[in-house]
């Protein structure tokens, strides 16, 4: 079904492994030629994210608009604002994922081409396949083997396996048939040693294998899980986030470590080779986006930026509440707790003095007309 894919990565692996005649090193290639190809996704990635970066303080803008408020309509509002501006500055704020979307389904060409090397790197068809599946049995049933019935099924046994025993076999002189009847040497066949016979990458690392020589395959987990942590760090310092305060968001953070660990649980599933091949590329890509950072410089957020967006989108800053005293009444703290005693007080009557009889005060009016009085006299 996909062979329109793994055909053409199955020939490019064939290449590199002629090139070097080491399967570690035709994965490195392997990988840097993708990195090649995929780059200007990668540049065209950086550029979106320039762009994005641009219109940050025209969207921080349309934000603090609406700052304080939280209610459902208010939020769909703004979201339809920063929508439309995107929409007015040509921005997509998708077009990032683009690389993400066509590496995946690299990777799973890759694993296809990784097990099954007979047909995508070698080139050989199904019925012969199933010959080389026969003739291993052939022999094992015959030499009473451990473990010869499961080659009795055809779909039981992966091609990657396969090449090993036939290289296993052809040690001991067993003759293996192509396609056009003459036997094939071991020299056509992958060799999936990390380098000598150290180390076969078509195995699945295994911590059942510790002890053995299998037992090294298990640093390739480990590798997966230094690399991805480092990569992981390093592109997220190199790339532009355009909601930093989200970084310190718990589900954020488990994100973070959680890929990782499952990229490492990945590995422990299929053949070394592929998660060597992961290794490798989550270097280049760390890489890329280091030099792709420095070449095409994502700008900084600054409030000379975002008054002159505002200025632009015509919105007024909010200005910050200030608490106002009342001019219609002093505020009970203005006065100390003895001043209130004396204004609230009042003057005490003489003992036997009756409320009737005690003389009442003066007005300020009357207290004028005294003042009066006494200056008339005076004269």
């Amino acid at each position: 079904m996909f062979d329109f894919i793994n055909v053409p990565l199955g020939w490019i692996i064939k290449v590199c492994y002629e090139l070097t005649n080491n399967y570690a090193i035709a994965l490195l290639l392997f990988a840097l030629v993708l990195q090649i190809v995929l780059l200007p996704f990668g540049v065209k990635q950086q550029k979106n994210s320039v762009k994005q970066a641009k219109l940050r303080p025209k969207e921080q803008a349309i934000r603090n608009k609406y700052k304080g408020r939280n209610d459902k309509a208010t939020q769909q509002k703004m979201q339809n604002e920063i929508m439309e501006l995107y929409q007015r500055e040509n921005f997509n704020p998708m077009g990032g994922c683009l690389p993400l979307l066509i590496q995946m389904p690299i990777l799973f060409a890759l694993y296809n081409v990784v097990v099954s090397p007979l047909k995508y790197i070698c080139g050989f068809g199904a019925d012969v396949i199933k010959g080389f599946q026969k003739t291993i049995y052939d022999f094992m049933s015959a030499s009473s083997m451990e473990g010869f019935e499961m080659f009795a099924a055809e779909r039981t046994i992966r091609e990657i396996d396969i090449v090993t025993k036939m290289r296993e076999f052809m040690a001991s002189g067993v003759e293996f048939i192509g396609e056009g009847g003459e036997a094939i040497s071991a020299e056509v066949l992958p060799n999936f040693n990390l380098w000598g016979d150290f180390m076969d990458l078509s195995k699945i690392p295994s911590f059942n294998s510790i002890g053995t020589e299998a037992g090294w395959l298990l640093l390739i987990p480990l590798f997966t899980l230094i690399v991805t942590l480092a990569s992981t760090f390093i592109t997220r310092k190199f790339t532009y986030q355009p909601n930093p305060e989200a970084q310190n968001d718990p589900s954020m953070k488990i994100m973070m470590f959680s890929m990782p660990a499952l990229s490492v649980y990945i590995t422990f599933t299929i053949s070394a080779a592929v998660g060597l091949y992961w290794i490798f590329r989550n270097i280049l890509t760390t890489i890329q986006q280091i030099v792709l950072a420095k070449a095409i410089p994502i700008p900084h957020f600054t409030e000379a930026d975002l008054k002159a967006a505002e200025k632009e989108l015509n919105i007024k800053p909010k200005k910050e509440k200030k608490q106002v005293r009342s001019l219609h009444r002093i505020d009970d703290e203005d006065y100390e707790p003895e001043q209130t005693e004396k204004k609230d007080s009042k003057p005490q009557l003489k003992e036997g003095v009756e409320k009737e009889d005690a003389p009442k005060l003066k007005d300020e009016s009357d207290r004028h007309i005294d003042d009066g009085e006494k200056s008339e006299g005076k004269e």
